[in-house]
């Protein structure tokens, strides 16, 4: 006896004009440099540029709770995971020089591509020629007004390195669970800084994400 499977749809693009310009949601990128005595030396404020896919599909793993089956999504190295929903998923809490997840910071000036899966040159973690000092990840309780919802994370790269270091691209990488329960990293904002950001040598930049939605 033949058993039919009826076929999931294909997944479509939707853009009605009729909710263009309503509730959105999106990101903000705050970058602050500070010196040795938390004096600011340089502040910029932008909008982040790019939410990626792996976002989305992270996101429909967990809220369809897909628990023992996958999803195929392709994590920082380049390599296609099959991924579930678990009680580890999504987590940015890493721990200082854990630079695998939480935010990251790089050299790469590529403008960014919805396709983008890791940071295009990540800075390592140390006080070498050219690397930073990566900090604890920091997770703010969600902020609330009558037209805005916002969750911040943040972290701080300080340079030991002896000369100055200039972040070029930023990004946030969370955590999701393979089917064999192995953590893996998956990157789901990548940002490119215009003309890149100077951190001289023992000054401190502090990095915040901004996810917010507006109505």
């Amino acid at each position: 006896m033949d058993v039919k499977v009826k076929a999931e749809p294909k997944a479509e693009i939707v853009k009605p004009k009729e909710v263009e310009g309503t509730a959105v949601l999106n990101a903000v990128l705050e970058l602050t440099v500070k010196d040795k005595d938390g004096k600011v030396t340089e502040h910029r404020v932008q909008k982040s540029e790019s939410f990626l896919r792996q976002w989305l599909e992270l996101l429909y793993i967990q809220a369809s709770g897909m628990r023992w089956y996958g999803y195929p999504v392709r994590d920082t190295s380049n390599t296609v995971r099959q991924v579930q929903a678990d009680e580890e998923s999504m987590r940015a809490d890493a721990l200082a020089t854990d630079t695998t997840y939480g935010i990251p910071v790089g050299t790469g000036d590529t403008a960014p591509d919805i396709d983008d899966y890791a940071l295009e040159a990540q800075i390592a973690h140390g006080i070498g020629a050219g690397q930073l000092q990566y900090s604890d990840m920091a997770i703010a309780h969600p902020a609330f007004d009558a037209t805005a919802s916002q969750l911040t994370v943040t972290r701080d790269f300080a340079n030991g390195s002896g000369g100055t270091v200039t972040v070029y691209e930023i990004g946030l990488i969370l955590t999701m669970q393979e089917i064999d329960d192995t953590t893996r990293y998956f990157l789901v904002i990548r940002d490119v800084i215009a003309g890149g950001i100077a951190i001289p040598t023992g000054q401190t930049l502090t990095v915040n994400y901004r996810i917010q939605a507006t109505v």
